[in-house]
């Protein structure tokens, strides 16, 4: 009977054992059907092919991935796209507050400093002679006016001498005019001889009080400056118009730089500008814009720009290299990071945020690019918040998804601009020929690369980058510079 008992009891405790196993069993099996069931694969390619399962891509071939579990967080409309935080974060992603700002353009050239031309002088010789004794006799000594420079024999001067004297005694080769008034004439020419020959009115003063010749006549500086270069040494013979010293005026001296001809709007004549040299670095010196050079070089389309710096202890030195920085203050804008535009070619895309987790694409009009933003001339307005970084990533994960951004890269519609009734096209879509032959910006020949704009049913044409935009501004006044066949400018070149 106890043994009956006891195989009772093991038969009840194995059917509880099994009965619990079972349950467990199905629990698990249950969750984890639940779990596959939230599972979905897809092609990284192309999105729309998804799965339950692991499988591969019927399209590409290509192994279908994962979803993450922030799948149910994303998706796309028509007008936006929605991005988890993870992949924010993943993707750098970072927004930015569009307002105003001073629009400070600055454009760096490398330049080097000059002599300033009119202080620049030479000392010549003025009569055939004999340097006898030179007093300043070295490179780079400084000369005042009238300090002496060189003593020289001339018998050319002697003569001159001797002509004074006898006009001023009222001698007339042997005859005597006695008129007093001729006789002035001749002292007044002789003198004038002698002043042309280099003599200082103190020594035709002192000859004609002494009445004695001098043979060896010390000659004095008529100019401030140092001695660039000495080209004689004493005992020399020197003809008329012999070069004796090459000095020049170091106190204001030139920096010459080289600029595109697209930069040309910021450089005002009297304008300030900046100098850093590599001979004192961390050291900026000022300067003042004095000349724009008239011409523009076929080869490099740069221009030359004057400054001039005053030479404060003697510190600038001709022909040192630097680099100066020209500004130009344009007022008020609109600015936002380069970092955040997508130049497709055909528009200009910033993604704007419409939502906590949300971007829309929008197409905007680009002005002046300032350092390292651009100015937005339309299509955004102060305080909307846009991508500043991640902006790419933003475009791509659209263009996977099939969104907003894949259409506006394919489709370039041709609306006018509503400000002045003109869009921008790209060169290879053009769909008839340019009208015109010469640029209504600056007159001159149109060059088929640049961007065309297509106004009033006409494409015209532009000789530069950035007349496009300066004729999207005014496009009547530029217009207005063209003859009636677009083949003749009319107006002054800019």
């Amino acid at each position: 009977m106890k043994r009956l008992k006891k195989i009772n009891q093991f038969i009840f405790l194995f059917a509880a054992v099994f009965i619990l196993t079972a349950a467990l069993f199905n629990g698990c099996a249950d969750e984890n059907n639940h779990t596959a069931q939230n599972k979905i694969y897809y092609c990284p390619m192309h999105p729309e092919v998804t799965s339950d399962k692991p499988g591969v891509c019927p399209i590409c071939q290509m192994d279908l991935v994962l979803k993450g579990n922030d799948y149910a967080m994303e998706g796309h409309t028509d007008e936006a796209i929605t991005i988890s935080d993870r992949k924010q974060v993943l993707a750098n992603i970072s927004v930015v507050k569009v307002s105003k700002e001073e629009i400070v353009k600055e454009i760096t050239a490398y330049s080097y400093l000059d002599f300033a031309e009119q202080n620049k002088k030479l000392i010549t010789a003025k009569f055939n002679g004999r340097i006898e004794k030179l007093f300043i006799d070295k490179t780079g000594d400084y000369i005042r006016k009238g300090d002496p420079l060189f003593e020289i024999y001339s018998p050319d001067l002697v003569q001159a001498q001797n002509d004074y004297l006898i006009a001023s005694n009222g001698l007339l080769t042997g005859n005597f005019s006695g008129n007093k008034n001729d006789d002035d004439v001749m002292i007044k020419s002789a003198e004038q001889k002698l002043l042309l020959m280099g003599l200082t009115q103190k020594q035709i003063d002192e000859l004609r009080s002494n009445k004695e010749l001098t043979y060896k006549l010390t000659y004095y500086s008529p100019y401030n400056g140092t001695v660039i270069e000495k080209k004689v040494q004493e005992g020399m013979y020197v003809s008329e118009g012999t070069v004796i010293y090459e000095i020049a005026d170091l106190s204001i001296l030139w920096n010459i730089a080289e600029v595109y001809e697209n930069d040309l709007d910021i450089i005002k004549q009297g304008g300030k500008v900046n100098l850093v040299l590599d001979s004192y670095p961390g050291e900026t010196f000022e300067g003042k814009i004095n000349f724009v050079y008239p011409v523009v070089n076929p080869e490099t389309r740069t221009i030359k720009i004057r400054s001039s710096f005053i030479n404060k202890n003697s510190k600038l030195k001709p022909n040192m290299y630097g680099n100066v920085t020209f500004k130009s203050h344009i007022g008020e804008g609109l600015l936002i990071p380069v970092d955040a535009v997508l130049i497709t070619g055909e528009k200009n895309i910033v993604w704007v945020k419409t939502g906590e987790n949300s971007y829309a694409p929008r197409e905007v009009k680009l002005g002046t690019r300032v350092n390292d933003k651009y100015q937005v001339l339309s299509g955004l307005k102060e305080g909307e918040l846009i991508a500043a970084t991640g902006a790419y990533l933003i475009d791509s994960e659209s263009q996977l998804r099939g969104g907003l951004s894949s259409t506006l890269h394919q489709n370039h519609d041709n609306e006018m601009n509503p400000q002045n009734e003109s869009s921008i096209k790209n060169n290879s879509e053009n769909l008839s020929e340019i009208w015109n032959s010469v640029c209504p910006v600056r007159g001159g020949k149109v060059n088929p690369e640049i961007q065309t704009v297509t106004y009033k049913n006409k494409m015209i044409g532009f000789c530069c980058n950035g007349c496009d935009e300066k004729f999207n501004n005014n496009p009547e006044k530029y217009l207005a510079n063209l003859s009636e066949d677009g083949k003749e400018y009319l107006g002054d070149k800019n």
